[in-house]
Parts: structure tokens; C-alpha cells; sequence
């Protein structure tokens, strides 16, 4: 029985369901994730236009778990992602992104009127709130919840003028206008300075008959609330704690956020159960058919194994039958999306070269069921095994020779999973081979080195004595090196890609140099520097760089398949 299947609702279960659903044409649509109790109404639809740049990464939780309370109150609720930006179609760079932001929500509210809402409230957070405000009465919207609102977009553009980084001008495909990084999100100079423009003085009338602002404790909404009451809104301004903590916390360090959702949740309430009508069949799924640099792709939300995994499958317009599927897996706590969108570039370039890809979130992580784990954490165990479901399901589904690709803590469970792995390979992009169980996890790469002082003083000592050559030569190796023979050994050809002066990369070097240098001459595991590039790829501009280092690990991959390797290499791939 093949354990791949469409995310398609439908089931008799009292509890909130979520899938994916498509939203608007062929060449730019974008995808939405459509919480609701089956057989409920649709009457009542709420559409959530989340953050943009870093606090899209930590909201993403947060307003996962608002959808599902206002589903169980009978809500259907609708989060989107932006064109551009997460899952939908179009890129970073495009021109117009206001816009075309702003035209994602109304493209939304159209749907959800489409299956059958008569009534729209709309909640957005700190950008989408701004957004939400400025078109909720062209749209019809009866409530609003903003989250953070900001009044002058141009308080906005200056966080991002100071908190980012500037592509280089010989590097810049706007190399006409500096463009700004943060977090791995594009911000063109005009977007920046079309984010500046938006203003609330704009508004001459209320938004919607019910506006509620959710605010900081330090009042950063003042002046949003102000300008809503001089045009008469009937708006209530509740100073909630944590609300602006939870959007910038990493998702690494994600927590409940319960005062902020209590909050929300109680003021909308429960949707009206006299409503006339009868249940909303259910919502149809469709594989979207999208433009990518120019070319066809289609991509599917599609759910692996019988836990339901959620995963997203793109796919070229001819497949090679000789490229394996590419299996990207959870950055950190981030969702399938990837750091600062890269696994969604990445997946839809690989798939221009006429490769499938699969990103997909772990349980409890993105999309994917919590089941009693959520919200994950890096280097969880369970993961391991969670790398061997995935491979498993997508092999019952034709899938035959699949790579499973991973970055930092990812990278380092794909190799845990890789010593009895049935895959034609794993691509570990910056592994922290010192890591162990039980070590502490970071995301401040400044915190981590100066908690490995001691340790990496020692390292460079052993290393400028000769010290790890002599032990290795003599076979006696730590654990890392220990785990290094036992991928050389396996029958899952490792491909290791590392940063330019990454952590790791210098962890191996000055520890396993001799032991490193031997099994790159045997062939048994690839390795590649890629340079420049930052390790969590967040400078854009250098990603085709690691692009080219992926596909040449692929290709090394399924060359070792041609020439008759072992195991689950031997398969031609599949359908």
C-alpha cells in the first residue's frame, strides 16, 4: 500500500484538520494552509496574513495553533503565504512585492468566499496586520485583528535598513538600487521604500465594524489605535504579554504564546452555529502548476506514511530517470520551507535539471502532525528515525532511489540515520560532528564557539604536535572519527558540503585531517568546500554556489547507482 498520498480532507474526526490549498492561476499561485473541522460550514472564514522577513520563521507556530483554536470554535481559517515568500510561487527578487503581498491576501479572501464563507475576519501580524487594516473594508472584512500594527510603514523600512545585510552591488541582480538581507528575506530597494509609504493616515473611514489591536506593553500600537479611533473605528487595544516576544523568538526556542492566543480567540469567539446551510463538502486539492525562472514545474502537498507527514513534491515537466528524489529535510525548528526559503529555491532548481524533490516536516515540526513532541527541536533523537520513515514512505510510492539532504543538525541526524539507512545517499550540508547527545543546543554561533574555548584550544594543540595523526595512524580514533569509518563502510554513499570556514569543516580538519584526506582518496565519502557562503545560506546572493555543489553531489550519487553500487543504490528511479 503506498504511504504517499494528497492532502486531501475529509475524515469523520471531531478534531481541526489541516491542508494545503492552492490559491489563484497557473503561473503564480499561492498556497495557503486551510485549518476547519470537517463537516463544519465555511461560513465563517478567518484569513491570517502573517509577518514577513525573520518573524515569518517564529510566527510560524504561534499561528499554526491560533488556526486550530478558532477551528475547534467552528472557524475555518486560512494562513498564507505571500507571493514570493514561503511555498507560494514567484521569487524573492521579483519587482512589485507590496503589491503583490497585498493582492495574496485579497486573492484569498476571494477563495474563501468561493467555497462558501458569508463572513471574513482577517488577522494579521505586524506587516500583514498594517496590510489587513489598509484593505480589510474593499474586501469586506467584518473583524480585524491586528497584531502589532504598524501605523508608519517607514518604522518598518528603518528595522530593515539597520538590522540587515546589503547584497554587494557587483553581486546584485538590482544592481541599480542596493538591496537588503535579513534573515535570508529579499528586500529590494523598492520595496523598502514602498514598505515606507504605507501608512494608516491613509484610512478616511473604519476598516471593519470591529477592529481588535493586540499591542506590547510598551504601547508600540499607540499610534496605529489613535488613528483608527480619529475615523471612528470601534476598536478595542489590549497590551498583551509576550506579544511581541513571540515574534521574535527563534523557532528554536518556540513557546505557547497562550496569553496572546487566549486573547485572540476570546474576542472572536465561536462562530455563529444558527447560520443557515449545510456542511461544506470537501475542499478540492489540485498538483499547482507554477513558472520558475522561466520554466513549468508542479508541485503537491502530498502526506508520507501512515503518521501523515506533511510534505511538499515538486516535479519537473520530464523527469530523468536516472536522478534519484532529493529529500530536504527540517532546518533547525524551521518549517520545510528552510532557511531563509532556500530549500523552496533550491527544490525548484534541482527540479529544472529534471530532478524530483521532496521537502518535508518532521512530526511536530511545520505542518506535520504534533504528535505530543511540538514544537521540535534540533538534534531530537526521535528524528532518526523519523529520516527512515520518510525514506521508506517515499519508496512504497515509486520513489525508488531516493537522497536524503540536510543542514546543520539535520545534516547530523541524516548521518546518524545513514549507518543503516536503505538510500542511495545523504547530502550533510555543515555537520557539527563534535555535537552529542546531551551537548547544549545554540543557534548563536558566536555562544557556541565560546562555549567550545577550551575544546577547540585543545584540538589546534594536538593538531600542531601531530598529536591526531599519530593516533590515527595507531587506529585509535574518538567517536566522530569512529563514525566516519562506519559511513565510509556502509552501502549509503555520504557526501559531506561545508561553508567556507564553517564550524565544522575546521572541527574535521584540525581533528581528522589524516583520517578525512584517506577516505576522500578512497572515493567511499564526498567532500567539498563551498566558498564564501554563509552557513545557514542566508546571504542569497551565494546560494547558486551551494546550488552547484548540490547538484554535483547528486550527480556523484547517482553515478555510484549506475556503476552498480550496493543497497538501495542499485534502483532505477522511480515514477
Amino acid at each position: 500500500m503506498a504511504t504517499i498520498t494528497p492532502d486531501i480532507q475529509g475524515s469523520s474526526l471531531a478534531a481541526p484538520e489541516t491542508a494545503g490549498l492552492w490559491l489563484g492561476d497557473d503561473d503564480r499561485p499561492a498556497l495557503g494552509w486551510l485549518t476547519r473541522r470537517p463537516g463544519d460550514r465555511m461560513d465563517s472564514a478567518i484569513v491570517v496574513a502573517p509577518a514577513l522577513g525573520y518573524a515569518y520563521w517564529c510566527g510560524h507556530r504561534p499561528l499554526r495553533l491560533l488556526a486550530e483554536r478558532l477551528a475547534e470554535n467552528g472557524h475555518a481559517v486560512l494562513r498564507v503565504d505571500y507571493d514570493g515568500t514561503g511555498d507560494s510561487a514567484g521569487d524573492q527578487w521579483d519587482p512589485g512585492r507590496v503589491t503583490a503581498w497585498r493582492e495574496t491576501v485579497a486573492r484569498a479572501v476571494e477563495e474563501m468566499r468561493r467555497l462558501g464563507a458569508g463572513h471574513v475576519t482577517l488577522i494579521g501580524a505586524r506587516l500583514g496586520a498594517t496590510f489587513a487594516l489598509l484593505d480589510a473594508r474593499a474586501l469586506g472584512a467584518e473583524r480585524v485583528v491586528a497584531w502589532l500594527p504598524l501605523a508608519q510603514g517607514r518604522r518598518y523600512a528603518r528595522e530593515i535598513r539597520l538590522l540587515s545585510t546589503q547584497v554587494p552591488k557587483d553581486q546584485d541582480p538590482a544592481a541599480d538600487r542596493p538591496t537588503r538581507l535579513v534573515a535570508g528575506s529579499v528586500f529590494t530597494d523598492e520595496t523598502v521604500r514602498d514598505i515606507a509609504n504605507l501608512t494608516l493616515t491613509d484610512l478616511d473611514a473604519p476598516p471593519a465594524p470591529s477592529v481588535l489591536v493586540i499591542d506590547d506593553l510598551a504601547g508600540s500600537s499607540a499610534d496605529a489605535v489613535d488613528r483608527l479611533r480619529a475615523v471612528g473605528t470601534d476598536v478595542e487595544h489590549r497590551a498583551v504579554e509576550d506579544s511581541d516576544e513571540v515574534l521574535e523568538t527563534p523557532p528554536e526556542y518556540a513557546f505557547p504564546a497562550e496569553t496572546v492566543l487566549t486573547s485572540i480567540a476570546e474576542w472572536i469567539g465561536a462562530a455563529d452555529s444558527s447560520d443557515v446551510g449545510g456542511p461544506a463538502p470537501p475542499v478540492p486539492t489540485r498538483r499547482a502548476s507554477l513558472s520558475w525562472r522561466g520554466e513549468r514545474l508542479y508541485e503537491e502537498v502530498v502526506r508520507l506514511g501512515p503518521e501523515g507527514r506533511v510534505a511538499i513534491l515538486t516535479s519537473p515537466e520530464r523527469a530523468d530517470p536516472t536522478a534519484a528524489t532529493f529529500v530536504l529535510l527540517n532546518s533547525g525548528s524551521e518549517s520545510h520551507v528552510g532557511p531563509g526559503r532556500a530549500w523552496v529555491e533550491y527544490a525548484r532548481d534541482l527540479a529544472l535539471a529534471g530532478r524530483r524533490t521532496v521537502r518535508v516536516d518532521f512530526l511536530g515540526w511545520g505542518e506535520s502532525p504534533d504528535v505530543g513532541r511540538a514544537p521540535g527541536k534540533p538534534y531530537d533523537p526521535a528524528c532518526v528515525a523519523e529520516v527512515h520513515a520518510i525514506v521508506d514512505a517515499l519508496r512504497a510510492a515509486g520513489h525508488e532511489r531516493v537522497v536524503v539532504g540536510g543542514l546543520c543538525a539535520a545534516a547530523w541526524i541524516a548521518l546518524d540515520a545513514a549507518r543503516d539507512l536503505d538510500a542511495a545517499g545523504v547530502i550533510a550540508i555543515n555537520a557539527q560532528l563534535y555535537w552529542q547527545q546531551g551537548d547544549p543546543v545554540e543557534i548563536d554561533w558566536d555562544l557556541i564557539r565560546l562555549s567550545r574555548t577550551a575544546e577547540i584550544r585543545r584540538i589546534r594543540w594536538g593538531q600542531r604536535l601531530g598529536l591526531w595523526t599519530a593516533l590515527d595512524a595507531l587506529g585509535r580514533r574518538a567517536r566522530a572519527g569512529r563514525w566516519l569509518d562506519q559511513l565510509s563502510a556502509g552501502e549509503t554513499r555520504i557526501e559531506l558540503l561545508f561553508s567556507e570556514r564553517d564550524d565544522g569543516l575546521m572541527f574535521l580538519e584540525q581533528r581528522f585531517g589524516r583520517r578525512l584526506s584517506r577516505l576522500q582518496a578512497t572515493g567511499t565519502i564526498g567532500f567539498e568546500v563551498v566558498p564564501e557562503i554563509d552557513h545557514p545560506m542566508h546571504m542569497t546572493w551565494l546560494r547558486p554556489r551551494m546550488l552547484s555543489s548540490l547538484r554535483s553531489a547528486l550527480e556523484r550519487i547517482d553515478r555510484t547507482a549506475v556503476r552498480g553500487g550496493s543497497g538501495a543504490a542499485q534502483h532505477p528511479a522511480g515514477a
